[in-house]
């Protein structure tokens, strides 16, 4: 009778970890990021998009910033701009999965333009662009070189 008694623990035992097992059990979906825009989309690639719609406002914008008056922050100096609203405008035009992609490569070609203090604020306003103008992503991960 204790050898059945033991196996019936063991057994329910089993029955319990399997339970928790199930319910633990996980999916791991892994999400390819095109970086360099080359990934099939809707429309081409973010690559083909970006030489197609042009973004000369945003570089505006962020030239404004960096260089723009001291006396006000950067948000004063990006709000202020006569360039938001344009670059808003384009951004809208790219969709929504190339624009941070767009955002970057505007920040990456004109770093050495961006010194100092300068490349700080580019940066931070950079990634808050789409918040700023309305548009998803809400923001977007920026690395700037500093100097």
């Amino acid at each position: 009778m204790a050898k059945l008694a033991t196996l019936a623990a063991i057994f329910a035992a089993f029955l319990l970890m399997s339970h928790v097992v199930e319910a633990h059990w996980t999916t791991i979906t892994s999400v390819e990021i095109d970086e360099d825009g080359d990934g099939p989309r809707r429309g081409g690639s973010c690559r083909e998009q970006l030489q197609r719609q042009d973004l000369n406002r945003c570089e505006q914008l962020f030239g404004d910033i960096a260089h723009g008056r001291r006396g006000g922050s950067e948000r004063e100096r990006m709000e202020s701009s006569e360039n938001l609203r344009p670059c808003c405008e384009q951004l809208r035009q790219v969709q929504e999965g190339c624009r941070c992609e767009g955002i970057r490569r505007i920040v990456r070609e004109q770093q050495g333009e961006f010194r100092g203090k300068g490349s700080h604020e580019v940066a931070r306003s950079a990634r808050r662009l789409p918040s700023t103008c309305g548009v998803a992503p809400q923001y977007c991960e920026i690395r700037a070189a500093w100097y």
